[in-house]
């Protein structure tokens, strides 16, 4: 089979076909920021569009993946609304930011985080003065816009550059607090209406300026399928709003034409959720499958998402910060063994990459790609 470019890869993957090889991709943002820039420019990150878009472009000429992703973290949604809407809010500055714990300069009594227990946003009158943000104005959303447009340029059509769609409510729901968001959803829908129309416009607007600087395809999260079960969460439509609301994403698909991948956001089993996100596959085109299952586990998530593609999961913290590049090949190529026949896989770690990563684990990485993945794949001869 003829070479392919990384985008031309990832096009034919995500449509079904066979590319030459397998993709890699991966949450590896965070990561790169701190070693390209040193630990004291995670105080810039995504506050810096040049640095930001620097790092896209490493990730793809330099470390070899076939795509870059536009993810910092889960504030830049709740913080650009706080600045449109005049709120006075502790911005997240990071320090040794890492996907796995971060340090937060901001710090204090527990009992008045935002978060917890002294949120922002504590009434339906409070609510109702939210407005949403301008992804040209507000936060860190015009610079995350902006390195869009610098990274699509330098990379030229040879590479995918993808977005972020956020969260429409988990990640507005730090302005009012994780515990009185749930207490809202069940006892005061005006507020959590309130709180989710903003979320939603938000995104809405952030997604389509992305798309107009040169994103290609975006990704957002899911959590409750895994905590609660499938089950559950079908029999509770407050919460299965809260997770995917059909008037942003359904907008997106049918408005727009713009599909949004999810990924699966939690340490434990991901196989509970499949029976919620089959209900979404219309206008989902990717999962990226958390780290706890590994490869049986999404080989059968493969299966029963089709004609979705499967993004994961050798596990980020065990095989790839503290195993050898050998352990990480090993888990690659048992990846590519039971998940690549067939295309729709990508081949990548369960969840972000941890700061400690050696990073000729990261190398093994996508070099296991080229040493297993070429189609049409042989697995009982790998």
């Amino acid at each position: 089979m003829a070479q392919m470019t990384s985008k031309q890869r990832i096009m034919a993957t995500t449509s079904g076909k066979e590319p030459d090889r397998v993709p890699v991709g991966g949450m590896v943002n965070d990561f790169l920021y701190l070693h390209l820039y040193g630990p004291d420019a995670m105080l810039t990150f995504a506050r810096d569009e040049k640095k930001y878009a620097d790092m896209m472009v490493f990730a793809c000429k330099e470390l070899g993946l076939d795509s870059c992703g536009n993810v910092p973290d889960t504030n830049w949604l709740w913080e650009a609304v706080a600045e449109a809407s005049g709120l006075n809010y502790p911005a997240s500055y990071w320090k040794g930011f890492g996907a796995q714990g971060p340090d937060r300069l901001y710090s204090g009594d527990p009992l008045k985080d935002i978060v917890h227990g002294d949120p922002l946003i504590k009434t339906a009158k409070d609510a109702l003065k939210l407005k949403p943000a301008d992804p040209y104005q507000h936060g860190r959303l015009p610079v995350m816009v902006k390195a869009i447009e610098l990274a699509k340029k330098e990379l030229k059509d040879d590479w995918g550059v993808g977005g972020t769609a956020g969260h429409p409510s988990w990640d507005m729901a730090i302005l009012t607090g994780w515990p009185q968001m749930f207490m809202a959803m069940k006892k005061d829908p005006p507020f959590w209406n309130a709180i989710m129309e903003v979320g939603i416009e938000t995104c809405t607007r952030f997604v389509l300026a992305q798309a107009k600087a040169g994103a290609g395809s975006f990704s957002s999260v899911s959590l409750l399928p895994m905590w609660v079960g499938s089950d559950e969460l079908l029999q509770n439509p407050v919460w299965l709003h809260a997770e995917h609301p059909p008037e942003f994403y359904n907008r997106m698909f049918n408005e727009f034409k713009i599909k949004i991948g999810v990924h699966p956001c939690t340490v434990g089993p991901f196989l509970p959720g499949i029976k919620v996100w089959k209900t979404w596959l219309e206008h989902c085109p990717s999962f990226a499958m958390p780290e706890c299952g590994g490869a049986d586990a999404l080989a059968i998530a493969k299966k029963e998402l089709a004609p979705a593609t499967m993004i994961g999961n050798f596990h980020p913290l065990d095989v790839l910060c503290h195993g050898t590049p050998q352990d990480v090949e090993n888990a690659c190529k048992e990846l590519i063994q039971k998940c690549a026949p067939g295309g729709r896989f990508i081949l990548s770690p369960g969840c972000g990459v941890p700061v400690a990563t050696p990073y000729e684990n990261l190398k093994a990485w996508v070099n296991s790609a080229e040493k297993f993945g070429h189609y049409p794949i042989e697995a009982d001869k790998l």
